[in-house]
């Protein structure tokens, strides 16, 4: 019977193929209207919670899939614009 023991460790696909590229959190529309959506019926200190939230899990996400600090970074504030255009573009709606 064969030993597992001395079989050869198994590699990651990330190992074969490179490092993981996570998809541009701004371009996740259905997640930045979401959010948009969420903190246009929130307010003050609710607002400011949820929103130090989401970005939080956003930049989590993204270290685990190992993203440096910087672009994990950039990553949330690009994120953080599109949500804002995101607002903007409701309000306008709202105005027409």
């Amino acid at each position: 019977m064969p030993s597992f023991a001395s079989a050869q460790p198994r590699r990651s696909i990330a190992a074969k193929s490179g490092p993981v590229v996570p998809f541009p959190a701004e371009r996740r529309t259905a997640h930045v209207r979401r959010c948009a959506g969420e903190l246009d019926g929130l307010q003050g200190e609710d607002a400011r919670l949820y929103w130090m939230k989401v970005c939080r899990e956003l930049a989590e996400e993204l270290r685990k899939l190992g993203t440096s600090e910087n672009q994990a970074r950039a990553a949330v504030f690009a994120f953080q614009d599109e949500v804002q255009q995101e607002l903007s573009r409701m309000h306008l709606a709202e105005d027409l």
